[in-house]
């Protein structure tokens, strides 16, 4: 697995999307408060975060098995430069790409790199995010 050099708190777009503008958080708002519902009755804050985690991970998942229709030129230049970098700066530029272009473009990139550590590390350092991200904003109440 590659070593996570930047951690996702510090990874600092160019240009950041306003969170209302994030498909993937109200869909994921949706999913964790079906969830958290179920969750109510587990008083055990360790297990609510792995199955949360789970959760948003099955969702990228199912985002990647999304059909496409085909990388887009853009995705295929993306992923030739990103893939010029060491592996731990190849996960750092896509987390950044997500703030900048969308979790969908980002995504498209990662599998134009044809690296199943790459995307796995990838989603590993989503969740984390996103799991962080979800704590901030009030979405998860922990």
């Amino acid at each position: 697995m590659v070593q996570e050099q930047y951690p996702a708190s510090e990874i600092k777009p160019e240009k950041e999307i306003p969170l209302e503008e994030y498909s993937e958080i109200k869909e994921l708002k949706e999913r964790l408060e079906k969830l958290e519902a179920q969750l109510e009755k587990e008083r055990v804050p360790e297990e609510k975060e792995k199955m949360v985690k789970q959760e948003i991970k099955s969702y990228l998942q199912e985002l990647q098995q999304r059909p496409t229709f085909g990388s887009s030129l853009t995705s295929r230049d993306e992923a030739e430069e990103i893939a010029k970098f060491e592996p731990d700066q190849q996960v750092g530029s896509l987390i950044s790409l997500v703030f900048e272009k969308g979790l969908p473009e980002a995504i498209s990139v990662a599998q134009a790199l044809n690296n199943p550590a790459i995307l796995d590390e990838f989603h590993d350092t989503l969740v984390d995010h996103y799991y962080q991200l979800l704590i901030e904003k009030k979405i998860l109440k922990f």
